[in-house]
């Protein structure tokens, strides 16, 4: 469906055009003159606008011209009755698509209209397939462990549906949205948009105005009308990351887009109709918001069809290293480096430590390392994780096997304060586990833990001071 606007002060013209468009399925304005035309284009964006030259008041050519003043992206079709070559080549030279004299043939005109849209949609793909190509570059899913090769029979077997509901569970910086990528572009979709959104970043309104669109006068704010992501997504795939995180209010209306493929713009009375494939994620435990009110069971249901729960990072055996080499090679590309890899301590400490912030967190830790590397290899000096103290590189030298105690001597203070942050990441902030884990009381662990001023967070260590 596109929205049309009509300019041409025949009466039987616009509404004999009216008619015959609306029958196509689409939204058709139509108005009297130029003056109209312009306070209408004031608050919506039509996708076409048929345009007579011989208007009462401003003329065709100089609304023509307001419009490319305007620097506005709208195909303007001609419709006039004057045929002589002088007028068409000045209208097309003005950025007019076509130029038609009166009388026509509707279906000759509906054809145009309809290659009109269709390159207008196919511009607007263009645009989102600029996307694809640096997902192409830059992004890829990396790994060869068992669990990993689970997952990849997953996405090749649903990019082969078009229309199957997709869920991806797992934790917080495990690839949920790569994984959703990597199915739309293996699909029969991979030439239309890939539009995503992540519930968390937005309130309920704004996220309402994001995925539906609104109307003129939907809320104070709203002046112009504003097309909806989901709209975007026309023939698409539409991601909604963190659906966790979506109010119930709103949980309610995705079900219905799922179940009917249509929706509302905010303040809008037409029902919009879109072919578009859902792929969700969350790092939520879905059935605990279902106890507790905050998701609803039958969006559950209607999500749970096609689910894959990607491995966090600690359980891919074998694969962290192969993401370092990647990661390095993305940044050395970006920082114009030619760091040719890790040092052998640096090596160790990525295999030994658990990754509780999974692939994100090993990404930013690779690139940081190469922002501020100056040899020919990552070194320990320059790999930094957030919540460690890596000053002297305690955690790594007290996690080896082969300890060597260092010729310049190192602080005892410092160890033990290294092995309880140690134990806790490892236990995910569980001091029970991690005092048992270092073979002391619960008691004594949390005595030490305020001795050196450690507070575990839900994602990183923080100081009381």
């Amino acid at each position: 469906m596109a929205s049309i606007l009509i300019v041409d002060d025949d009466v039987g013209i616009r509404t004999l055009l009216k008619d015959s468009l609306e029958s196509d399925g689409h939204e058709v304005f139509g108005f009297i003159s130029a003056e109209e035309g312009l306070e209408h284009l004031n608050r919506y964006d039509p996708d076409l606008i048929l345009l007579d030259l011989n208007l009462p008041g401003i003329q065709g050519f100089d609304f023509l011209q307001k419009i490319n003043a305007e620097k506005r992206s709208i195909p303007v079709v001609i419709i006039t009755s004057n045929n002589d070559v002088g007028s068409a080549v000045k209208a097309m030279k003005l950025g007019a698509y076509d130029y038609i004299c009166k009388p026509f043939i509707l279906d000759e005109l509906s054809v145009i209209v309809q290659k009109v849209i269709d390159s207008k949609v196919k511009d607007e793909h263009i645009a989102f397939l600029r996307r694809r190509t640096q997902y192409s570059d830059t992004e890829r899913i990396v790994g060869d462990s068992a669990p990993m090769q689970e997952v990849y029979k997953f996405i090749e077997h649903v990019a082969n549906t078009s229309k199957t509901t997709v869920l991806i569970r797992g934790e917080t910086g495990t690839g949920k949205e790569l994984v959703a990528k990597a199915i739309h572009y293996q699909s029969d979709r991979a030439n239309k948009p890939f539009i995503d959104i992540n519930c968390s970043a937005f309130n309920e309104n704004l996220l309402e105005a994001e995925l539906f669109g609104y109307e003129p006068g939907a809320f104070t704010d709203a002046k112009r009308r504003k097309k909806g992501l989901l709209e975007l997504a026309h023939q698409g795939t539409f991601f909604l990351d963190e659906i966790g995180d979506m109010a119930v209010g709103l949980q309610a209306k995705i079900l219905k887009v799922i179940e009917k493929q249509s929706f509302r713009r905010l303040g809008g009375t037409q029902e919009i109709r879109v072919d578009t494939r859902i792929i969700s994620a969350t790092s939520r435990n879905l059935e605990e918001c279902i106890k507790k009110k905050t998701f609803r069971e039958d969006l559950y249901y209607r999500l749970n069809v096609a689910v894959v729960t990607l491995p966090p990072l600690r359980e891919r055996n074998g694969d962290v290293l192969a993401l370092a080499d990647y990661f390095l090679t993305v940044y050395n590309h970006e920082f114009k480096k030619n760091i040719q890899g890790f040092s052998d301590d640096v090596k160790s400490l990525l295999t030994k430590y658990t990754w509780p912030g999974n692939v994100r967190e090993l990404r930013n830790a690779i690139e940081k390392a190469v922002l501020f590397e100056t040899s020919d290899k990552i070194t320990i000096n320059n790999f930094k994780i957030a919540g460690l103290d890596s000053s002297k590189n305690i955690n790594f030298l007290i996690s080896s096997s082969n300890f060597n105690l260092p010729l310049d001597g190192i602080s005892l203070r410092e160890i033990e304060k290294a092995l309880i942050e140690n134990a806790l990441i490892s236990t995910r902030g569980n001091q029970s586990k991690a005092a048992k884990l270092l073979k002391i009381s619960r008691e004594t662990f949390k005595y030490r833990m305020r001795k050196y001023g450690i507070n575990y967070g839900q994602n990183q260590m923080k100081l009381f001071v």
